[in-house]
């Protein structure tokens, strides 16, 4: 026997979930088919979305991610993006991708410049107190190259201490290929370096391929990886730091 219905109360439906949050902003973000296969990882989609707090759905016929969720957990996803997309144009893999989503702090670590070719050796251990290994004419540099195309002060490699991790700096006239792409000018920016990357002093298309060194990092001492409390913002002229600033 059914239920009496009570005239009193009044007629309800039942409530549709189906649609729930569908009216949040979105956005499709397109990124190079060759970041296709090391970005759009599952573990790499979850991290996206803890660190931004938006809904992240890969679509790699398109080459596009979808972002979905707020105007402010858009904006966190699309910065953690274009980080990711910036520094990979001086080399990709899983490992960098993963690195620039949430970032390990390397308080130490063993920097080993091992040469291609003829050029000198050389290592030194980076840390906060001691950031920096520098490759140049000049002999005041960790390692002196006495060659013409190779400037005073031509390259500099960095721990930066905030970031937790090495970064490359051009500082010459001719230019530094990082994995046979030029740097940035000094004051345009720094690229993230990643262990067994390239170091050329001369463009690989048009000179020889195999001037420079292979990077070799030696973690020392690791913080546990970290989140991002806000989006990074990218700085002003005067504000950025004598040794360059990321990009992101």
């Amino acid at each position: 026997m059914g239920l009496a219905m009570d005239p009193n109360k009044p007629a309800t439906t039942p409530m549709d979930f189906s649609r729930l949050g569908s009216d949040r902003p979105s956005e499709d973000v397109p990124v190079p088919r060759n970041m296709v296969e090391y970005l759009m990882t599952p573990e790499h989609r979850q991290i996206m979305t803890e660190e931004s707090g938006a809904d992240v759905d890969w679509a790699p016929e398109e080459s596009k991610v979808q972002l979905r969720g707020s105007a402010e957990q858009i904006k966190r996803a699309t910065r953690l993006l274009a980080r990711v997309l910036m520094h990979c144009n001086w080399g990709r893999s899983e490992a960098k991708v993963r690195r620039l989503l949430r970032p390990r702090i390397i308080e130490s670590c063993v920097c080993r410049l091992s040469p291609m070719n003829t050029l000198p050796t050389g290592q030194k251990t980076l840390s906060n107190s001691v950031p920096v290994i520098s490759i140049g004419k000049d002999k005041s540099n960790d390692i002196c190259i006495p060659a013409q195309i190779i400037s005073r002060q031509h390259c500099i490699l960095e721990l930066d201490s905030e970031r937790g991790a090495v970064y490359a700096i051009d500082c010459s006239t001719n230019g530094t290929f990082l994995n046979g792409v030029r740097l940035p000018q000094k004051q345009s920016g720094k690229v993230l370096v990643s262990h067994g990357d390239e170091l050329l002093f001369q463009d690989p298309m048009t000179g020889d391929s195999e001037f420079g060194y292979i990077i070799n990092l030696q973690e020392l001492n690791v913080k546990p990886e970290r989140k991002f409390e806000a989006p990074r913002r990218l700085l002003g002229p005067d504000e950025s730091s004598s040794t360059g600033r990321d990009f992101a």
